[in-house]
């Protein structure tokens, strides 16, 4: 049984009990996620911390999705499945966080698995260093082969060398505090790649306390690595980062970048 955090408010006429704003707002994009979402559900709702809500912006997916999430919710404390038909998943995130109403926004991709003490350790984090943007190193998970963990520990190693001079959270895993969020104008739905470093430097010219650290553990699929192969998913990112650092944000394609859980599934 899911449970229920009330506050209770006495007015003139009695005590009335109104529902508690969850300290974690998670927000998950997904299109064709069918086997993925459930696995990232099903790990949260083994978590320690359980003073969260779950919000699915999916992206009228056509397989069984919806079914499979619902299902691996059940034990979830707050859980709500939006159908948005979205251009983008910067738009995705964007119509997830309008519907959200924790303090922080935590931003997962579809494919990633949080371990138990994920929030709670995150929590820790915040508390102890007062911060309102942060995230975590993307490990690998076991199905994942030498080139995805290779391409996962040069992208930890960026993250972790550059996050006091150029700030910048992978897109698996953005946490951001609601109000900052809000204030920055969440995602620029414009950019078709890209967001997760933009958002980041709009968090850095406001001066946002930011912070990468190792733990709590995030296992990230790398499925796109392998499909795409190392050079390939090196030469993206490379020019990605360079356009980005000379022309500022991408908003006409450079590169072919498919999204969704069937673009993997096809030969």
């Amino acid at each position: 049984m899911l449970s229920l955090q009330v506050e209770v408010i006495i007015l003139p006429t009695g005590f009335v009990t109104v529902p508690m704003k969850p300290f974690f707002s998670i927000i998950i994009p997904s299109l064709n996620e069918e086997v993925n979402l459930p696995i990232l559900l099903n790990s949260l709702a083994r978590q320690t911390f359980r003073d969260f809500e779950v919000i699915t912006s999916d992206c009228l997916s056509k397989d069984n999705t919806k079914i499979n999430a619902e299902k691996a919710a059940k034990q979830i404390p707050s859980f709500t499945f939006l159908s948005y038909k979205s251009k983008n998943v910067s738009a995705a995130r964007n119509f997830g966080a309008s519907k959200a109403t924790g303090e922080f926004l935590i931003f997962f991709d579809a494919d990633v698995q949080a371990s138990p003490d994920f929030l709670e350790g995150i929590k820790r984090h915040i508390d102890e260093s007062g911060l309102d943007f942060l995230t975590v190193w993307n490990r690998p998970t076991k199905e994942s082969n030498l080139t995805g963990k290779v391409v996962l520990a040069l992208l930890n190693s960026a993250m972790t060398v550059t996050q006091k001079i150029k700030p910048a959270a992978n897109g698996p895993c953005i946490i951001m505090k609601k109000n900052l969020f809000k204030k920055i104008k969440g995602f620029d739905d414009e950019i078709v790649f890209g967001e997760d470093y933009d958002i980041s430097q709009k968090a850095h010219k406001q001066k946002a306390r930011f912070a990468v650290f190792p733990k709590p553990y995030l296992y990230v699929s790398t499925r796109r690595f392998e499909k795409e192969g190392f050079f390939l998913s090196l030469y993206k990112s490379g020019r990605a980062l360079l356009h980005q650092l000379f022309f500022g944000p991408i908003r006409k394609s450079i590169f072919k970048y498919e999204m969704g859980g069937h673009y993997f599934k096809e030969d």
